[in-house]
C-alpha cells in the first residue's frame, strides 16, 4: 500500500537511470548532458524546504569505468546512507530495466514504506502498464514533474494530486491531466550543485560534435511546433511551445561562463526556431552581452525555420552548428512521417545554412513507414549532395505514446523490448514498418551504415580531432585508408 504523510520535510531522490548493460553502450558515445529536468525539480523541491540528492547512472558508469556492479553498488550506498522517504525516477523507454532495479533497491535498502515514482517519456505514455509492469513503482507521473512531485512529498499520493496514476486497494487510479506551467522561469535555475559538475563540464566532443569543447546544455523552451508521428517529445511538454525569458536565458549562459569556465553551449530544445522573432532577439541580447565572443553555440531548427536572416544573426551571435532533422532525402517517407517538410526544404536549409558559414548536422532515420529501397535510395543522394558535417542515423522504434506506435497492433507491441530502443544495430527492432522485406531492410540499412555513415563519421572526427591528439587521428587515418583501399568506388559517392 502507498503510505501517507503527514510531514512536509522530505528526503528525496532522484534517480535517472542507464539503459541495460546489454543494449548500451555500444562505440564510443558520451552524452554529458546535465539531465535538466530532474535539475529542475530539484530546484523546485528544494525550494518547499526538502533534502535532494540526484544520482545520474550514465556519469557513475562513465566513473567507474562501466563496471556497472560498481555503479549499482554506488546507487545502493547512496541510499543506504540517505535513507531518502520518495525515490524519483527519470524514465526515458530505455532506462525502464534499469529502473525496476533501482525501484527494488529502494524498497529493500529504504523500506517497503519508501515511496517510489516515476515520470518521464516512458510512464507518461504508457502510466497504467508501467504500474502494472513494475510492482516496485508506486506512483506514475503524467506530464511535467516539478510541482506533481512537490505536491506528491506534501500530501502523498491521492486524487487531489493532478497528472499521476496511483495504486489504491481497488486498483489503479488516475487523475485528471495536470495544465503546464506557463512561466517556465519559475521552475529553474537548475540545481547545478547537486551535480558532479566536473564530469558535465570536462572537454568532450559529443555535446556539440565533434568539436572538443567544454560545453553545457541549457533550455530555452518547452515543446515544438510540429508533431511528427514517431517523436515523444510532446509527452512531456504538450501541444505548442512555451519559452523562458531571454532575461533568463542569457543568466544561464552567464553562469555557465562565469562559474563553469565552459567554452560553449548546446541549446536542447526542440527547436530553437520555434519564435523567430524571439530568436532573433536572443542573438541580439547575446551580442549586447558581448557573450559572443566568449560562447560558442548549436542548435536544432526545423528545416522550414531556416531562412538566411536568421543563420545571419545566428552565425553573428557565436553560433556554429545547426542540426536539423532531416530524416530522409524523400518526400514520400517524410510525409508519412508528418514531419510537414519536403526534400526539397531539406535541400534549401543546407543551401542558407552554407551560405551563413555554419555546420551541418544532419539527423537520418532509416525503417520509416512504408519506406522503400528508392526512398532509402534518395537520402543517400541527398547526403552526397548536402555533405553534411556531422551524420546521425539510427533505425526508427515506434516509442510508446506517439502514433506510429499507437498504430502497431497488440501483438507487434508485445513483440518489443524496452531496453533495446537505446542503439539501432541490425537487426534492430523486431518491428518492420518499411515496405521492405526484413531481409531486405537489414541488407540496406547494414549498407548505408557502412558505405555512407560510418566512413564519413570516421573522416568526421578525424577532421575535428586536435592536431595534438596523435593515436586518435592514426586510428581514424588508418580506418579509413582501409575503407578506401577495399571500396575505392564507394569511397568516391561518401558524402565527405
Amino acid at each position: 500500500m502507498v503510505p501517507e504523510y503527514v510531514e512536509i520535510q522530505m528526503k528525496i531522490l532522484l534517480v535517472y537511470p542507464a539503459p541495460p548493460r546489454s543494449d548500451w553502450p555500444r562505440g564510443i558515445f558520451r552524452s554529458q548532458w546535465v539531465p535538466t529536468g530532474i535539475a529542475c525539480i530539484a530546484t523546485v523541491l528544494r525550494r518547499s524546504g526538502h533534502e535532494v540528492k540526484v544520482y545520474v547512472a550514465e556519469e557513475q558508469l562513465v566513473r567507474n569505468g562501466f563496471d556497472w556492479p560498481a555503479a549499482r553498488a554506488s546507487l545502493q550506498t547512496l541510499m543506504q546512507e540517505f535513507q531518502p522517504q520518495i525515490v524519483g525516477l527519470s524514465l526515458v523507454t530505455p532506462g525502464v530495466p534499469e529502473g525496476q532495479l533501482a525501484a527494488q533497491d529502494a524498497k529493500t535498502i529504504c523500506g517497503p514504506a519508501t515511496l517510489v515514482v516515476a515520470g518521464g517519456p516512458h510512464p507518461t505514455a504508457l502510466p497504467e502498464h508501467l504500474l502494472q509492469e513494475c510492482p516496485q513503482i508506486d506512483v506514475a507521473v503524467i506530464g511535467e514533474g516539478e510541482i506533481t512531485l512537490r505536491e506528491l512529498a506534501e500530501g502523498g499520493p491521492g486524487p487531489a494530486v493532478r497528472g499521476i496514476a496511483f495504486r489504491t486497494a481497488g486498483g489503479i487510479v488516475r487523475t485528471p491531466d495536470r495544465p503546464p506551467v506557463t512561466d517556465l522561469d519559475t521552475l529553474g535555475p537548475p540545481a547545478y550543485d547537486l551535480f558532479g559538475m566536473d564530469y558535465y563540464t570536462s572537454p568532450g566532443r559529443f555535446l556539440i560534435r565533434w568539436l572538443k569543447l567544454a560545453a553545457i546544455n541549457i533550455r530555452t523552451s518547452r515543446g515544438c511546433t510540429n508533431r511528427c508521428r514517431f517523436c515523444a517529445g510532446h509527452l512531456i511538454s504538450g501541444v505548442g511551445v512555451r519559452f523562458h525569458s531571454i532575461p533568463y536565458v542569457i543568466e544561464q549562459m552567464q553562469v555557465a561562463r562565469r562559474r563553469f569556465g565552459v567554452e560553449a553551449v548546446h541549446f536542447e530544445d526542440d527547436t530553437l526556431g520555434a519564435d523567430r522573432s524571439r530568436l532573433l532577439e536572443l542573438c541580439e541580447q547575446i551580442r549586447r552581452a558581448g557573450l559572443h565572443q566568449q560562447l560558442q553555440w548549436d542548435a536544432c531548427l526545423r528545416v522550414d525555420q531556416a531562412d538566411s536572416e536568421l543563420l545571419n544573426q545566428m552565425k553573428s551571435a557565436g553560433c556554429i552548428q545547426v542540426e536539423y532533422g532531416f530524416e530522409s532525402g524523400s518526400s514520400d517517407a517524410l510525409r508519412r512521417l508528418g514531419k510537414n517538410a519536403t526534400a526539397e526544404l531539406n535541400r534549401r536549409a543546407v543551401l542558407l545554412t552554407r551560405q551563413a558559414g555554419l555546420r551541418i548536422f544532419a539527423d537520418i532515420m532509416v525503417g520509416l513507414p512504408g519506406e522503400t529501397a528508392w526512398d532509402l535510395n534518395q537520402t543517400v543522394k541527398f547526403l552526397r549532395q548536402a555533405r553534411p558535417e556531422i551524420i546521425a542515423a539510427g533505425r526508427l522504434f515506434p516509442l510508446p505514446g506517439t502514433p506510429i506506435y499507437q498504430d502497431l497492433s497488440p501483438q507487434e507491441r508485445s513483440t518489443l523490448t524496452w531496453g533495446s530502443l537505446s542503439y539501432f544495430e541490425v537487426p534492430g527492432p523486431s518491428v518492420n514498418l518499411t515496405a521492405m522485406s526484413d531481409e531486405e531492410l537489414n541488407r540496406a540499412y547494414r549498407r548505408f551504415l557502412k558505405y555512407t555513415v560510418k566512413p564519413q563519421m570516421r573522416w568526421a572526427y578525424l577532421r575535428d580531432t586536435p592536431s595534438g591528439d596523435l593515436a586518435v587521428r592514426r586510428a581514424m587515418r588508418r580506418k579509413l585508408a582501409r575503407f578506401v583501399l577495399r571500396h575505392p568506388l564507394r569511397a568516391l559517392r561518401v558524402p565527405w
